[in-house]
């Protein structure tokens, strides 16, 4: 209980302790003011600081300089934060004013106004839309009026195979995921998780893919156990690829093989589109110059033509035959000058051709 009195009480002489910015301090008075709370803990001139008192329920408070803290001898001490500033400020949670005083973030108001993990913390705008405040954001209550903040329900989305999915709790299982996105786990998959900056990695249906983690994209599937498109099951090499080449392609699950039709053709089947497209997987054609990775990798080519809605997309009308069958050009090329051959390889190209087959339908 806080008092505001001209006068404080005699000082009961009975030992107290508080807590201070997270620092255990003792007192013999067991009615303290304010100041005596911030000379406890060697905060001075205490005029230059700001005392807020977080009870173990309820809201923050300001404590003036002479007003009067009741703390119970042997009970819990009392927690304090204590800021060099001219004033306080106010914002509100979930229609419960606070007092702050300083920096205020996400991990503050989370931690005073005790709010859940699993419930999100989104910032009220009155000329735009409201949003989820992100780790270390900070919340200027600065600002004439009262910050007001409320609590939501958190989700986490993940992508899978182009549908997005919706969760309440961020450990998702991988057969879970892909019954969301109506597809029977039953069937032989290959399933690649893809995180933002990381080689792709295959999962199983029994893994869990934490959504807390930073850079989580999306999971594809590729049908396990496809020919290479000409009747047999033993992949046709006419060429090698380079050793960290062919280890991508066999992490990333892909089937593929190589074959010399005039120019020299890496060729992967049953690539998974998101979805908007006329087909949900394609074959894509990559043309590997002989002195690659001198020589950058340019375009790529599919099997079918693929469309969007009926319409093929831009710089896609030209047509490139391959073993007797007509693939469709994408003419998409990286800046000039961007190509290294010391870092980019099949990996890097095939990062170009998902953006690019992505951007069409807004994956």
């Amino acid at each position: 209980m806080i008092q505001n009195q001209n006068h404080p009480p005699e000082a009961s002489h009975a030992q107290i302790s508080v807590l201070v910015n997270g620092e255990l301090f003792r007192l013999e008075d067991a009615t303290p003011t304010g100041a005596q709370i911030l000379a406890a803990a060697s905060l001075r001139p205490a005029a230059d600081y700001a005392l807020v008192h977080w009870p173990s329920q309820g809201p923050t408070s300001e404590v003036g300089l002479d007003e009067v803290v009741n703390a119970k001898t042997g009970g819990p001490p009392l927690e304090f934060f204590a800021t060099k500033a001219d004033g306080v400020s106010y914002f509100t949670v979930d229609e419960e004013r606070y007092v702050w005083a300083g920096l205020l973030d996400e991990e503050i108001v989370r931690r005073i106004a005790r709010v859940n993990p699993n419930e999100a913390i989104w910032i009220e705008r009155k000329k735009k839309e409201d949003h989820p405040l992100s780790a270390g954001e900070v919340v200027d209550i600065d600002r004439e009026g009262v910050e007001r903040l409320y609590t939501r329900k958190r989700s986490w989305t993940l992508d899978v195979q182009g549908e997005k999915t919706e969760w309440e709790q961020p450990q998702v299982v991988v057969r879970d995921a892909l019954i969301k996105a109506g597809i029977d786990p039953t069937k032989p998959w290959i399933i690649i998780l893809k995180v933002q900056d990381e080689a792709k990695r295959e999962v199983g249906l029994d893994d869990i893919v934490d959504l807390t983690q930073p850079g989580i994209e999306r999971l594809r599937l590729r049908p396990k156990d496809v020919t290479n498109g000409d009747g047999s099951q033993d992949p046709r090499r006419d060429f090698s690829v380079l050793a960290k080449d062919e280890a991508f392609l066999d992490a990333s699950g892909f089937h593929w093989h190589t074959q010399v039709d005039g120019q020299r053709w890496l060729i992967v089947e049953n690539y998974p589109l998101p979805a908007g497209y006329n087909v949900a997987v394609c074959r894509v054609a990559v043309d590997v110059p002989p002195d690659y990775p001198s020589a950058k990798l340019d375009m790529f080519y599919c099997d079918p033509p693929l469309s969007v809605n009926g319409v093929a997309p831009g710089q896609t009308e030209a047509r490139q035959s391959i073993g007797g069958v007509m693939f469709q050009r994408w003419s998409r090329h990286r800046p000039e000058g961007s190509w290294s051959p010391a870092t980019d390889n099949l990996a890097t190209h095939f990062a170009t051709i998902e953006e690019s087959i992505g951007r069409e339908v807004g994956a």
